[in-house]
């Protein structure tokens, strides 16, 4: 995401076009789901094999790369696959990162409305 912004410039184009805004917060902080689980949760490691969180602990990781090797190896996967698997997962272990060190949000909400008059 080379051309992501900080939310004060957002927050800034939204008030350059007009509008007035009446609320703005990054609804991460929010509670969601019963036990408040934070939304990068699915991206951060697992040792449980039957969780999808399981690719993302270094045993997961290798196994499902040389899954989709032996995959393509035998025609039944797409050449490319491995690579696109490993794109997905370098942008998993990113967003996780960087929800934990809460420098990233995919839910900053920004609610406007044009002025009345």
């Amino acid at each position: 995401l080379p051309d992501i912004v900080h939310t004060n410039v957002c927050i800034d184009a939204m008030k350059q076009a007009g509008f007035e805004l009446l609320e703005t917060r990054d609804m991460a902080h929010d509670q969601h789901g019963p036990q408040g689980d934070p939304w990068y949760l699915p991206m951060t490691p697992s040792w449980n094999p039957l969780s999808q969180r399981f690719q993302f602990n270094w045993l997961g990781f290798r196994l499902t790369n040389t899954i989709i090797v032996l995959l393509e190896y035998l025609y039944l996967a797409p050449k490319g696959t491995i690579k696109t698997q490993q794109m997905l997962q370098r942008g998993g272990f990113a967003l996780g990162d960087g929800g934990k060190l809460q420098i990233f949000t995919p839910m900053f909400l920004m609610v406007g409305r044009k002025p009345l008059k």
